[in-house]
């Protein structure tokens, strides 16, 4: 009975529409699946044994094969007890082998593997454009479906895009709108990172009482601890103007970030200005942990930190790893202090 309840992982994959979950187990090495940072693509790692070559012969991979893949938990946190992780649909487009003994490496990731949005560098000018036109051509030039969930939509009346991917070129401007970039399950997600900071932590991580493996932590004031931003900016009529963003709760001392781009109102500079003040003071607090699996580790979620002292707080998941392989399920998830503004 007990060994019945002990923990469980079990992975489900399917190729190319086929469940070969059962196969793939007779032979895997090791499993793991990657949710990465704004701007990367998600990533699959399958390491597999092939002493009689199945995978280096009749099953081997094709670039566009499609792999969709979910780990599931048995009585983790308690009996009678399953919880799931959708990792998502990945296509392949690497694989290796090497011995002896012989052993196969496929690789996969988000986005389709004929797409030309990542590598394909191309020099263009946008105009009279806004941030969702741009990430729905691209969309559509990736096959993906776009899913815009920021509030704002920018506008700019012209825009360069000199020798960059598509892709590359829309992470780029999207950074600097403070808006993510995620390519998941055929879709372009877009969505506002100080929105998915104020959500709800989906848990409690504390020292001692949860299964932490390893830890680090780290601060540094070094460009990035301003205490508001200074924007020098010329407006529709050529007249240069200043906006400044303080931050609520900022130091009444400190360094002014100071920056000059132009904007066409009073509100979208403060808006440039709140901006480029978080990309600078974001990097201020980040830290690694090491986790016994779990499935609650996405990217872009948040949890709370407690027993770290003055590193305690509130973060956000930047990537998480889930890895699966013979010495059971691990999560490793890099994260960052939210602003809270």
């Amino acid at each position: 009975m007990q060994s019945m309840m002990a923990r469980q992982v079990a992975l489900t994959v399917e190729y190319n529409g086929k469940d070969i979950s059962e196969t793939l187990s007779e032979s895997l090495i090791r499993f793991e699946y990657g949710d990465n940072a704004s701007g990367l693509l998600d990533d699959l790692a399958i390491t597999l044994e092939d002493a009689e070559r199945r995978w280096q012969g009749p099953w081997s991979p094709a670039e566009g094969d499609t792999i969709v893949a979910r780990i599931k938990t048995i009585n983790w946190d308690g009996p009678n007890e399953f919880k799931y992780l959708p990792c998502g649909k990945f296509e392949i487009d690497t694989c290796d082998t090497s011995g002896a003994p012989d052993t196969v490496a496929i690789g996969a990731v988000s986005l389709p593997a004929g797409s030309t949005v990542r590598r394909q560098r191309n020099t263009r000018a946008w105009e009279k454009v806004t941030l969702k036109t741009i990430a729905a051509d691209v969309a559509k030039t990736a096959g993906l479906k776009l899913r815009y969930e920021a509030p704002d939509n920018p506008t700019y009346d012209r825009l360069e895009q000199r020798e960059q991917s598509d892709l590359g070129f829309l992470v780029e401007q999207c950074a600097r709108e403070g808006i993510a970039v995620k390519i998941s399950s055929g879709q372009l997600v877009l969505f506002d990172e100080a929105v998915y900071e104020a959500r709800e932590a989906v848990c409690d991580l504390v020292r001692g009482a949860d299964a932490v493996i390893s830890h680090s932590f780290n601060w540094s004031i070094a460009d990035a601890a301003y205490r508001a931003c200074e924007l020098t900016y010329t407006d529709t009529k050529s007249k240069t103007l200043k906006a400044t963003y303080t931050p609520p709760g900022a130091p009444k001392t400190g360094p002014t970030l100071k920056v000059n781009e132009s904007a066409a109102s009073p509100a979208e500079a403060l808006r440039i200005a709140k901006q480029r003040l978080r990309e600078k003071n974001k990097n201020y607090g980040k830290a690694s942990l090491s986790l016994a699996g779990d499935v609650r580790m996405a990217a872009s979620s948040t949890i709370n930190v407690k027993g770290w002292g003055r590193f305690d707080g509130k973060y956000i998941i930047e990537s998480a790893r889930h890895t699966v392989d013979s010495s059971g399920y691990r999560t490793d998830i890099q994260i960052r202090k939210v602003l809270g503004w």
